[in-house]
């Protein structure tokens, strides 16, 4: 049979068998289009993600401390640097250096710089799937900033408790080491054979109970004051190395009196080691029988509300009953150490800011000039051969913490917690009444709520020394004069 073309296309036209399929052609085109814009959209999305991450971390780079020591010329190279290297690394783009426009600008006032970093970049991602709906590319802008200060110099004065009350051990195990002796506290004295110790401790008659602790590991109070102001040494190092800023470090132990332990000096890594050989050597003052100052010691006691005198004893121990920690005291002497600060900018003529960091156990046990300084119900009257006194128990006189802040230096204060001693007839008939109240003076003494830290017993002093070293050194620009 002949094949006819005519007939055959007049066949197919009038067929019916291939609807399905070419409806079914014709309905997937949109879905085709719509899943490869899909995955396009996708792709763009994460590269701009990555993008934006990339661009913070080349802003960064411009802003770090020691390329805060650069110019801006080479603080923009380094920030071109970063986000060609990272941007190079993100798969399914090719980085074009042209879309790239990054600006660094310094200003400089009383001797302080100031970088603003802008960042833009345009990109463009190619579509897989494009051609489809002829959209070759996808185009965005990235887009960042960022503003950064130089540190500022600073100068630290730590003002360490020393006093017998820090001899109390550390841990609430160590509490129990002593007491099994008769006596909570590790007493530094004369009397080897003090009569508190109802059971003789090992070596009771040769060495005194704070040697007895420090020889068998009962770590005290004291002790992780030492430790905790050894650390900072080294973490202000570090942080001066990074930061550019110059950090200088001077430490003094309190009791009833102020003993310096470091002059101001810088805490380079010449000089680490000096700091932590000086602060290692301090420790409690060396009492006598009951708790009487031994002699061949300074002793401060007041002549006025708010003076002083300071003697040198003979070598009979002198009653002070007791009273050994005068915090206010202590303030009041360190503020006439502590020069007016400056703004710590690398001006010429300017000075470094001051930081007055606080470490103690808040409970404030001193000779008074008069009884209406004391606060609290806990007060009696003794004498010695330099006075009349009245002994007082309290929390610390925030007033003293005003007139330092008044002057423009920032107060930080470590509270190592005043553990109770609630087997301690003493400490039942005075510090238990007011024990609170003594966080609450020293959260106010700070000079503000990020530069107070409280130690439970057992805590990381050095770590929470460390931490406020820090904070006090990343608030610093935020200062005024």
């Amino acid at each position: 049979m002949k094949f006819s073309p005519r007939a055959g296309l007049a066949a197919f036209l009038a067929t019916r068998k291939g609807n399905v399929g070419i409806i079914f052609a014709i309905a997937a085109l949109p879905v085709i289009l719509a899943v490869g814009g899909g995955v396009d959209y996708a792709v763009a999305s994460r590269i701009e993600t990555q993008l934006y991450a990339a661009a913070d971390a080349a802003i960064l780079a411009a802003t770090t401390p020691a390329m805060m020591q650069q110019s801006s010329t080479v603080a923009k190279t380094a920030a071109i640097s970063m986000f060609a290297s990272q941007a190079s690394q993100i798969k399914r783009f090719i980085y074009n250096a042209s879309g790239l426009n990054v600006t660094v600008t310094d200003a400089t006032v009383s001797g302080s710089t100031t970088r603003t970093v802008a960042f833009t970049y345009q990109a463009q991602v190619s579509n897989a799937f494009g051609a489809l709906y002829r959209i070759p590319a996808s185009n965005f802008t990235v887009t960042t900033a960022s503003t950064a200060t130089t540190a500022r110099n600073i100068d630290f004065y730590l003002l360490l408790d020393n006093s017998p009350s820090m001899e109390l051990p550390a841990t609430a195990d160590g509490v129990a080491a002593m007491n099994a002796f008769g006596c909570a506290f590790a007493c530094h004295e004369n009397n080897l054979s003090d009569g508190e110790y109802s059971t003789p401790y090992k070596g009771f008659g040769t060495i005194d109970s704070y040697t007895y602790a420090e020889n068998n590991g009962i770590a005290l109070r004291i002790d992780n004051v030492r430790t905790a102001a050894k650390n900072l040494a080294s973490t202000a190092q570090q942080l001066m190395a990074s930061n550019g800023a110059t950090y200088r470090l001077a430490a003094y132990g309190f009791n009833y009196s102020v003993t310096p332990i470091q002059n101001l000096l810088a805490t380079t890594s010449a000089n680490v080691a000096t700091i932590q050989s000086n602060v290692a050597a301090m420790t409690p003052p060396i009492m006598d029988s009951n708790n009487n100052l031994a002699g061949n010691q300074s002793y401060t006691y007041p002549t006025g509300a708010t003076t002083y005198t300071t003697v040198a004893l003979g070598s009979g121990a002198l009653n002070t009953a007791d009273a050994m920690t005068d915090i206010g005291m202590a303030m009041s002497q360190i503020n006439s150490v502590m020069p007016t600060p400056g703004n710590g900018t690398k001006a010429v003529g300017d000075t470094p800011q001051s930081v007055l960091m606080l470490v103690t156990d808040g409970v404030n046990d001193s000779s008074l000039y008069s009884s209406a300084s004391c606060t609290t119900s806990v007060n009696w009257g003794y004498s010695n051969s330099y006075g009349s006194f009245d002994r007082c128990l309290q929390p610390i006189d925030t007033s003293f913490c005003a007139t330092i802040k008044k002057r423009g230096i920032r107060i930080a204060v470590l509270y190592t917690t005043y553990f109770p001693v609630t087997t301690n007839s003493f400490y039942n008939a005075t510090v238990a009444a007011f024990l609170p109240d003594v966080s609450t003076n020293l959260k106010s003494c700070a000079s503000s709520a990020e530069l107070f830290f409280e130690v439970d017993t057992g805590g990381d002093i050095s770590a929470a020394l460390a931490t406020l070293f820090q904070k006090a050194v990343s608030t610093a620009a935020h200062i005024t004069q």
